[in-house]
């Protein structure tokens, strides 16, 4: 991803003399000094800010496709993660982190939970700002009113409670726009950019929500991206840092409204195009103003979608070579939709290959809403079993039964008992 970067100055403020009144001559007391004339207002000392935006944790979030020790270990890899961020920070120079809404995914989080997060939270070198959003607003259930966050809260962990302007900083501030609720029935963010007034300071906008340009529908909460453009344009926010959206995403032409997406992919790469990273964001103003924005991925696991053809063997063993290619297998899930018709020698055979990978992979399932292989008998399904007798017999009226067009419960039976004889053959090994 580029990084569009462009060059701020500073201007050195003049120093103005004066000359005593009576020591003019009479007309000077009518003229404009040159130096008078040909000054303009000084612009505003020139400042900067680096930070790291991110969003959509949702600690505690699991994955009804993971089992065992792969749920076990992606939870992991979600605590690591918020580690991790903790580390960019110290490694790029932020001054601080803001986590725009989600950070758990439900009010109800164990204390195991809201105290681990919490430690790695104060470990961070930086303040972290945490935003509520709609997984966990700040309402009556709320985890940050919680007896244990509260008392394991660190000092520089500060929870956005507050709408509005919020300093960190002199010279920078933040707009915050907390959920308190998870049915908002206004745009929070369009809210509190409503009341702004123009200021010389950095001001980083703090919300969560989805933006209509990306996803128009009739929600009274989603944030009006014209709002956005319009405060940025008058130069009365610099930065409009969102959650919600867990993929890296850029609104917008003006390259400074932002999705960070999640740190940790939650969904398949058919619906997140872009999930695991974390934003470097350095602004600065006074003179010309500036934006610099750097993703660096922190997350470890991806959701793959594999959508295939299936004929015969050619293509099963196209697969296999598809599934051999994907790296970090013990930390990828990989979903299947396959379609077309194999014979049921082709399906012991795919059978064996998905068993084989799915052992391999933290989790391969089949996608049924897109999975559409067709299993027929053929000739050639009871000749590979090179039988005699009594058995050759029965795989042949097996064979004639499992291509029945009349019965398909009988031939999805035949087919499956014939799939069972031949694996019992070994034919094929």
């Amino acid at each position: 991803m580029s990084r569009p970067a462009y060059d701020d100055s500073a201007l050195d403020g003049a120093s103005c003399v004066t000359e005593p009144l009576f020591d003019l001559e009479p007309l000077a007391l009518f003229s404009v000094p040159a130096d008078a004339a040909e000054s303009t207002p000084e612009p505003a000392a020139a400042r900067s800010v680096t930070f790291l935006h991110t969003a959509d944790w949702q600690l505690g979030m699991t994955r009804h496709f993971l089992s065992g020790d792969a749920q076990s270990t992606y939870s992991a890899a979600r605590d690591d993660a918020v580690v991790r961020i903790g580390d960019l920070a110290r490694a790029t120079g932020a001054e601080f982190v803001v986590v725009c809404g989600d950070v758990f995914d439900d009010p109800r989080v164990s204390t195991r939970i809201i105290r681990r997060t919490l430690a790695a939270l104060g470990e961070y070198p930086v303040p972290v700002y945490l935003l509520p959003g709609n997984h966990d607003p700040l309402d009556a259930t709320s985890v940050y009113r919680s007896r244990e966050f509260v008392a394991a809260c660190p000092d520089n962990v500060i929870v956005l409670d507050e709408p509005g302007v919020v300093a960190v900083r002199d010279g920078v501030a933040l707009v915050a726009a907390p959920w308190t609720t998870k049915r908002p029935l206004t745009d929070l963010v369009s809210d509190q950019l409503s009341q702004l007034t123009e200021s010389d300071d950095i001001r980083i906008v703090v919300g969560h929500g989805g933006v209509d340009s990306l996803s128009p529908n009739d929600d009274p909460s989603i944030v009006g991206s014209t709002a956005l453009d319009v405060a940025v344009a008058a130069e009365l926010v610099d930065y409009v840092a969102l959650g919600d959206r867990h993929s890296l995403t850029s609104v917008g032409d003006s390259g400074r409204v932002w999705y960070s997406g999640a740190p940790e992919v939650t969904a398949f790469d058919h619906v997140e195009s872009a999930p695991g990273h974390v934003l470097e964001v350095t602004l600065s103003r006074g003179g010309e103003s500036s934006i610099e924005v750097t993703p660096h991925r922190v997350g470890q696991w991806s959701f793959r979608t594999i959508r295939e053809h299936m004929n015969g063997a050619d293509d099963i063993a196209r697969l296999r070579g598809l599934f051999s290619e994907i790296p970090d297998k013990s930390r990828t899930v990989v979903q299947l939709a396959l379609t077309g018709t194999i014979s049921v020698t082709d399906e012991v055979a795919l059978a064996d290959l998905l068993d084989e990978f799915g052992d391999r992979f933290a989790a391969l399932k089949i996608w049924e809403r897109h999975h559409d292989l067709t299993v027929v008998s053929d000739p050639s399904d009871v000749a590979q079993l090179d039988l005699q007798g009594y058995a050759a017999l029965a795989a042949a009226e097996l064979a004639e039964r499992a291509a029945s067009d009349s019965d398909t419960a009988d031939a999805a039976d035949a087919r499956a008992a014939l799939a069972l004889l031949y694996r019992l053959s070994g034919a094929g090994r």
